[in-house]
This record gives structure tokens, C-alpha cells and sequence, in this order.
């Protein structure tokens, strides 16, 4: 999981969302509030919304992949805070990411868990029974917010023993262990088996594509150049030698960066002093690591 680069609506979305957001808040009664959240969002208008599905896929760790398990197409605007726990962020922009069907329906739902009392480290879980309204006491969340927190501060994959789950970075009993120990289990990110064979494919995919990165940098010639892609491409013998080197390096530096989970990229650089393949690679390609 990565953080997000937040992007800014344009006045007119912002003012729709505003105008939306105030017939929640105007209620007073928090079941209400809830209940026309639902009503409202169930009948929101898919042109005015257009924009900010647009965005949010601009916002993607990847091309349109969901930002939470980085391996399918993301189509559902996905609420960080759930509309019916907090009606009060149901229309607010900062609230919204977008996800697959499978982890926005089967994995996070409306569940969810915060820290009681605020910055505490005592956790109560305000999942609540289908019909059943109550207002959550804060808005302390353990469930990590992409728009705002870092995933990679809280958490690591395991590359080294190359089990591929992710790991808790810090002690049992701290608000971050938490955190990262129920963002990881509200997902489902180390129980799916689909998952884990996937960024062990990723992994795969992306040392075979820095090595390649690293042959054609260092090719002197077509017949090199040639040798370093294999069959990545083709090499026009008929461009300026330098010219074609630039575009077959540019080509493979976007395979890399429009890959499938990203969070494994991201691993392998920061982890590559363990990892002594990838680090020998560094060594000869630097400039990689300002990607």
C-alpha cells in the first residue's frame, strides 16, 4: 500500500459536494444523518460525479488499479471514513479513494475500529449490525488513510524470505502496530493466496526488467542493445544509436512504473541492501531510484 498524491476539484464538483453534504448536516438526529447519507449516495448523479471518478483513477498507485490490494481494476469510489458510521464525510472530497468490488464489498465494508479514548491506544471496534445506527465517539481511526498516511511507514513486505506478506514495523502495543495490524487484516492482504502469488510475480517481473534496464544502459551498440532486450521490443537499427537507446530505456522504465503492485517496486529500493541482486543493479542504474 502507498500513499496517495491528492489532487484539488474544480469549484463547481467541490460546490456540488458541498451542497450534497449540507442536507446531511442540516439533521439533527444521527440515524437520520445516516440514513439520508445511504439515500443520498445511492442516487448520486453519475455526470456530476464524472470528474471526480476521473481524478480519483489519476490518484491510482498504478493504471486504475485499486490502491488497497494493487492487483485489480479499480471501479468503486471507495469511502475511508463509511458514510454510515460518519454521514458527516459521506460528500467530502478527502474521503474518497477508488477500489476494486472485491476489497470495497467482501473486505472493508463498513467495518471499522477506533481508538477510544482519542490517541489512545485502547481500541473499540464501531462495526455495528445492518439497521442499527450509533454515532462513533471520534473519528481516531486504526484503519489507514492513504490520503493522509504513509502505509510504508507502518508497514514492510517480507522480500527476503520471500513469503510476501506484509509486516507490522513496529512493537506489539503501540497505536501504529495497531493500526498496520488491522489495516492488514481488514483486507485481507496476507490471507488472500491470490495475492501473495502476485507480488511474488511482480517481484519476478520487476528484477527481470531492471536487469534489462541495466544491459541496455550499458550497451555500446545495436548488437548489444540488441542482447540486453532480448524480447523486450524491437530495436530499429535504421535510428541514431543514442536515440534508440533513449526510447528502449524510457519503454522499460514505464513497464516498470504501470506494472501491477507497485508496493513491490517501492520494497525492493528501499530494501536492496539485503536484497543483493537488486542492489548490484542499483549500483549500475542510480538514477532509478529518483523514480
Amino acid at each position: 500500500m502507498l500513499k496517495l498524491n491528492s489532487k484539488n476539484l474544480t469549484r463547481i464538483s467541490s460546490e456540488h459536494l458541498a451542497a450534497k453534504q449540507k442536507l446531511i448536516d442540516d439533521l439533527s438526529v444521527f440515524e437520520e444523518k445516516a440514513r439520508k447519507a445511504k439515500s443520498l449516495w445511492d442516487g448520486k448523479s453519475s455526470v456530476a460525479f464524472d470528474e471526480i471518478k476521473s481524478l480519483l483513477k489519476k490518484m491510482c498507485v498504478s493504471v486504475e488499479i485499486c490502491v488497497y490490494c494493487e492487483n485489480n481494476e479499480a471501479t468503486d469510489i471507495e469511502h475511508i471514513y463509511p458514510k454510515k458510521l460518519y454521514p458527516k464525510k459521506t460528500f467530502i472530497w478527502k474521503n474518497y479513494i477508488l477500489v476494486c468490488g472485491k476489497c470495497n464489498s467482501h473486505h472493508k465494508k463498513d467495518k471499522f475500529k477506533i481508538f477510544k479514548p482519542k490517541n489512545s491506544v485502547n481500541v473499540e471496534d464501531v462495526t455495528l449490525p445492518p439497521k442499527t445506527y450509533r454515532k462513533p465517539a471520534n473519528d481516531d481511526a486504526l484503519f489507514l488513510n492513504q490520503r493522509k498516511n504513509d502505509p510504508m511507514e507502518f508497514l514492510e513486505l517480507d522480500l527476503l524470505n520471500r513469503t510476501f506478506i506484509f509486516i507490522e514495523k513496529f512493537p506489539a502495543g503501540t497505536r501504529e502496530y495497531e493500526r498496520a495490524k488491522y489495516t492488514i487484516e481488514l483486507l485481507g492482504l496476507n490471507k488472500r493466496g491470490a495475492l501473495k502469488k502476485a507480488r511474488e510475480s511482480a517481484a519476478l517481473f520487476f528484477i527481470s526488467r531492471l536487469e534489462k534496464y541495466v544491459n541496455a544502459k550499458n550497451s555500446n551498440n545495436f548488437q548489444g542493445l540488441k542482447d540486453a532486450v532480448d524480447d523486450f521490443g524491437s530495436v530499429d537499427e535504421t535510428s541514431n544509436f543514442n536515440q534508440e537507446k533513449t526510447r528502449i530505456l524510457k519503454s522499460i522504465k514505464k513497464t516498470i512504473l504501470e506494472n501491477q503492485h507497485p508496493t513491490v517496486w517501492k520494497e525492493m529500493l528501499r530494501q536492496r541492501g539485503i536484497l543483493l541482486k537488486t542492489n548490484r543493479l542499483l549500483d549500475d542504474a542510480p538514477e532509478v531510484l529518483t523514480w
